[in-house]
């Protein structure tokens, strides 16, 4: 069953897996959160993908998704800069890997990929790993993928939860009023390009105006196409730079 979800300038579609439970996990922390917008250090926004053959992969989506909330709960122990946020998202990723292994393994209990959209200002910060997507939108403009893949035949080598080692993608770029920002899980990517999921969120926030509809079309059609993973897209109105 395809649920929607819409808060501040942003609103997220998923569609759960026929195959297995929802591993998917994303959050929306909008300026119209009293801690947020007391606070003062912006929004995020992210959308994350439990690794399948992980036992505790769903838990490992969650853990980075309920983290996101302690950059504001906790901003003594994390400044609000970039290497502050990365401090908070590689120690969240290490506390996932002392999980452990599965029994006779050195395959980990939990992991996870994910893309966390840091909004402050006219500031769009990126934080990755793993094999989901951020595009930015801008009308007019080639869209623009800010992230890359880290899988190989499928197989992604860098992931929340492997631990000391991981080395965290971070890209920022300005953005402008009008601006659309897609993150999306590979349940999406397994339907479309980027290009192509780019192209349909325009064309129907085009029409709409309306960035659910676009997020709804998006994960609706990802489906009808044959994606059979989690289906997660997220989309972020750049409203007033």
């Amino acid at each position: 069953m395809k649920q929607t979800e819409t808060r501040g300038c942003s609103a997220v579609s998923w569609l759960k897996s026929p195959k297995h439970p929802y591993e998917d996990r994303y959050r929306l922390l909008t300026k119209d959160i009293a801690l947020v917008s007391r606070t003062k250090r912006g929004e995020l926004f992210g959308v994350f993908d439990g690794i399948g053959s992980a036992p505790k992969g769903m838990a490992a989506a969650q853990a980075m998704a309920d983290c996101l909330v302690d950059f504001f709960r906790r901003p003594s122990l994390y400044p609000a800069d970039w290497q502050g946020f990365y401090k908070l998202l590689h120690e969240t990723n290490v506390s996932i890997f002392n999980w452990g292994f599965m029994e006779g393994t050195d395959r980990p209990l939990g992991g996870c990929a994910g893309t966390i959209a840091w909004l402050r200002d006219d500031q769009l910060t990126l934080f990755h790993a793993g094999d989901t997507v951020a595009l930015l939108l801008r009308d007019g403009q080639e869209p623009r993928q800010l992230t890359r893949l880290h899988d190989i035949h499928g197989d992604i080598y860098r992931y929340f939860g492997l631990g000391k080692t991981l080395e965290i993608d971070v890209q920022s770029c300005a953005v402008e009023e009008g601006d659309l920002v897609l993150l999306m899980s590979d349940g999406v990517t397994k339907a479309y390009s980027t290009t192509e999921a780019a192209n349909l969120v325009m064309d129907i926030y085009g029409k709409s105006g309306d960035i659910a509809t676009a997020a709804e079309e998006l994960a609706t059609r990802s489906r009808s196409k044959g994606s059979n993973d989690d289906i997660t897209a997220l989309a972020i109105e750049i409203e007033d730079a």
